[in-house]
């Protein structure tokens, strides 16, 4: 990266910190509205090109298979149906099951990427037994972290070290002490937070704490905080989705895929449209439209863990413990 790269890219992890500590609904609300659905678009165009050609055809099918039912779950949701710590149970149990899919695979590879599998089944299927909501929400949390091991699977040699010191950074750093309090204080010494403000008509913050803090953690002091450290990583999330693996593009993965995207001169007229209607929604029922989105979004964050998983087992054992202990 040049020096002004460098001095951009500084710039904008600086500024966007700032504004989630000074103003973290409006930040949430905002981004969600306009760059949710575009990423979860961009996201899985990524994962199908880098990864498809991993996937054969009876696995795909058992991967949408489970994805189908998670979406039919968002969908009880919307209509209401079923305890929502039930419903949040059957995903987890379901993000389980995607999981077991790769399971063979993993384990021709060796026991190590088997018990990472086994890992992974066995504390989804524990947080559905146990804390179901709460895990829920550190899912999501924890997916914002995503973009550091598409960059880990994806870059080489010096490239590699040099993008994950800024993750450590950017996705550590930074959160770390957003969520510790200290950025906070600093800009209400400062006079500069409006962290009472909200968007007209999406509610006060405790409607809204719930999307990325556990319910153990609402009423602590640290509450609020946690909730700028998340809405500053959803922030990054976008960015290095939108605007980073885009131009990475799938690099030496090889050309073919299972997941066909449509083609027709009509396609851009329909992704803006819904696009454009999601977004004025987010307007006019912010609450019924996350719902609404949640359901897109599920798709692309449950389908990334067995496909990280099958990438991690993709690579040399060496080459993967180094990647795990740089991320």
């Amino acid at each position: 990266m040049t020096t002004r790269g460098t001095i951009f890219a500084l710039s904008g992890v600086l500024l966007t910190a700032a504004l989630a500590v000074a103003a973290p609904l409006w930040t949430y609300a905002l981004t969600l509205a306009l760059f949710g659905l575009p990423h979860v678009a961009a996201e899985l165009r990524y994962v199908d090109t880098r990864f498809g050609a991993r996937i054969d055809r009876g696995l795909a099918h058992a991967l949408w298979a489970g994805l189908l039912a998670i979406v039919l779950l968002r969908v009880a949701t919307l209509a209401g149906l079923g305890a929502p710590s039930q419903r949040a149970a059957l995903e987890l149990s379901l993000g389980a099951a995607l999981v077991l899919c790769v399971a063979p695979r993993l384990l021709r590879r060796g026991l190590v990427y088997a018990a990472l599998g086994a890992a992974l089944i066995a504390l989804a299927l524990w947080a559905a037994s146990v804390r179901p909501l709460d895990a829920i929400v550190w899912f999501a949390v924890l997916h914002n972290l995503t973009p550091v091991a598409f960059l880990a699977e994806r870059l080489r040699g010096e490239t590699r070290r040099r993008a994950l010191h800024w993750c450590l950074f950017a996705f550590g750093v930074m959160p770390a002490l957003i969520a510790s309090g200290a950025a906070g204080h600093v800009l209400a010494a400062l006079g500069a937070s409006t962290a009472a403000s909200v968007p007209p008509g999406i509610g006060g913050p405790e409607q809204h704490l719930g999307a990325f803090v556990p319910s153990a953690l609402r009423d602590g002091a640290l509450a609020l905080d946690l909730f700028r450290a998340a809405a500053f990583l959803q922030c990054l999330h976008y960015a290095v989705v939108l605007h980073v693996l885009p131009r990475l593009g799938a690099g030496d993965a090889a050309p073919a895929a299972p997941f066909c995207w449509p083609r027709g001169r009509w396609v851009p007229d329909l992704v803006t449209a819904g696009y454009l209607g999601l977004a004025v929604a987010f307007g006019l029922a912010f609450v019924d439209a996350r719902l609404v989105y949640g359901t897109f979004a599920a798709v692309h964050a449950w389908i990334e863990v067995p496909v990280l998983a099958l990438a991690l087992a993709s690579l040399p054992l060496g080459a993967a413990a180094a990647v795990g202990a740089r991320a």
